[in-house]
């Protein structure tokens, strides 16, 4: 039987087909018309709010942070739905509007949602702050966008400040990664998922990688049902 992960992966990895064969079609017959442009958009749409479901499954899967997940996967189905809508009719300001605010806010979420699935519990204090940070700098660049779009605000100052938090929000997620990665031991580092936790262990070769995070593991006196290569 097809799990959801697979459901979705093969959904992503379909949408991705059909945009490229549209896209190729497109461009050997050199115009689609509109009805063939509306294809192309509608399976780009599917491969990316596809893709931003990715960290809500993860999230689901592990049982994890399930009510922003939730939140997450409710956000990125309604933004598709909307995103269906201007795609195959003719949209007014308003449906524009109320699809800028839904793109705003599952973005946003969708990023909130990948940042807690990279938690690690051999993360260090600074690591886990700066993850948090990364999350509020996203929440804060949603607010600023939203009011934005429903402000109708052209002020350039308000607009190089949402551009400013945007810098700080990129440069909290750069920063988590690079120390996450200049953390790990100077053994071979191995990623596992253990009953569907990502894990990192140091070792010499996988086998013992996967003894080690085992033992840790079941140190709770729960028993391991599953490892994998994350």
């Amino acid at each position: 039987m097809v799990n959801a992960r697979q459901l979705l992966v093969r959904t992503i990895v379909g949408g991705l087909c059909v945009t490229a064969v549209v896209a190729i079609a497109a461009l050997l017959a050199g115009d689609l018309g509109g009805t063939g442009w509306r294809i192309l958009a509608t399976t780009s749409a599917i491969s990316f709010f596809g893709l931003l479901s990715v960290p809500v499954g993860t999230l689901l899967e592990r049982g994890r942070a399930t009510t922003l997940a939730r939140g997450s996967g409710g956000l990125t189905l309604a933004t598709f739905l909307l995103t269906l809508a201007i795609i195959w009719s003719d949209w007014s300001d308003g449906l524009g509007k109320t699809w800028g605010v839904f793109m705003t806010l599952a973005i946003a979420t969708a990023q909130a949602c990948a940042v807690e699935a990279r938690r690690r519990d051999s993360d260090t204090p600074v690591v886990k702050g700066l993850a948090t940070g990364s999350i509020a700098t996203g929440a804060a660049l949603a607010a600023l966008g939203v009011i934005g779009i429903l402000g109708e605000i052209s002020n350039g100052g308000y607009y190089r400040l949402l551009g400013a938090v945007g810098v700080l929000d990129v440069l909290l997620i750069v920063i988590v990664a690079v120390l996450r990665r200049g953390t790990v031991p100077a053994r071979q580092a191995y990623s596992l998922r253990v009953d569907g936790q990502l894990v990192e262990v140091a070792a010499n070769d996988f086998a013992t990688a996967a003894a080690i995070a085992i033992r840790q593991a079941e140190k709770d006196g729960a028993p391991v049902k599953r490892v994998e290569r994350a």
